[in-house]
């Protein structure tokens, strides 16, 4: 928590830094204002706060039969629901360089008796605390560099795992594990107006740390995403903006297995009034969580509000 703190005094700094040197409130590019997702960042300098709140369910899940000693029960299935929560500060320290902190709470939920004894429960939150730096910026594009690092604790409820773990002669079983976990990350972030209607951000980024699974002691991971923005403002003179983005990650947090990526995309629909963004996005995720399942789709929405300053 000590961490946390230097964290907060540091954006604290930020906020009473006389260093302003915004063309305005919002991200824009040769007259192209930006419509920002939560899932692929912008790669702009400047300050915000931003609040989401969001939910998702997948489909009916199939499931291998489940043996008992000679005995094999018939293929169930199950669903599995989602909920995230999220709050993030950033702070302009230059007119080149801004300080953010995140925190975040991601819950994982078998809703049926199958999908809960194959997936269990997992909850995962904490913080991440980093810096985003411009290295190049044109008429039409930016380029920025990010550091940062990120503390979050996994509790996950595993009877799948307790069940492997009893039946292997595991000491001390336990149906409850938490883990912490502190990673590292660097990336880039670019962004590219192609019109003053169309606007492109891309995002290229790497961690290393703890890993969020008991097999592992540290491992690495990425995240590429991409997104494409549409601003009605332009053409048609109304506070309406539209993205649609993907992000591809090696290290799913919200699994026990190393199952390989999973994808994340999100269509957002956002009123961008001169300061704010308020935005309904449509969620959507493909995702491996068990290796003995198949693979998971789930969709849903979430709530986001974003303030410029």
């Amino acid at each position: 928590m000590r961490y946390a703190a230097v964290a907060l005094v540091l954006l604290a700094l930020c906020a009473s830094s006389p260093a302003r040197a915004q063309e305005g409130p919002r991200p824009e590019l040769a007259g192209h204002t930006f419509v920002s997702t939560d899932l692929v960042p912008d790669a702009f300098v400047r300050t915000y706060a931003r609040t989401s709140l969001g939910a998702a369910v997948s489909q009916s899940v199939d499931y291998p039969p489940i043996v008992v000693g000679t005995d094999t029960l018939k293929v169930l299935n199950g669903s599995l629901n989602y909920a995230t929560l999220g709050l993030e500060y950033q702070g302009l320290m230059r007119d080149w360089i801004a300080a953010r902190i995140s925190l975040g709470l991601v819950t994982r939920l078998g809703t049926q008796g199958a999908s809960l004894v194959r997936e269990g429960i997992t909850l995962v939150q904490g913080y991440d605390f980093g810096f985003l730096i411009r290295l190049r910026q044109t008429e039409k594009t930016s380029l920025c560099g990010s550091i940062g690092a990120a503390n979050q604790w996994v509790t996950a409820i595993d009877m799948e795992q307790y069940r492997q773990d009893v039946a292997n002669g595991v000491p001390n079983p336990r149906v409850i594990d938490y883990i912490p976990a502190v990673r590292t990350n660097a990336g880039l972030r670019y962004a590219w107006a192609a019109s003053p209607s169309f606007g492109v951000t891309a995002l290229g980024q790497t961690s290393y740390g703890d890993a969020p699974r008991r097999q592992e002691l540290t491992s690495w991971g990425w995240d590429l995403g991409l997104s494409v923005d549409y601003d009605f403002a332009p053409s048609h003179h109304i506070p309406l903006g539209a993205a649609l983005a993907s992000r591809l990650t090696s290290a799913p947090g919200l699994t026990n297995t190393d199952n390989g990526s999973s994808s994340q995309t999100v269509l957002r629909i956002a009123y961008t009034g001169r300061n704010d963004v308020i935005a309904l996005d449509m969620l959507g995720l493909f995702d491996r969580q068990n290796s003995l399942a198949e693979a998971i789709w789930a969709g849903g929405v979430q709530f986001s509000m974003r303030t410029y300053f």
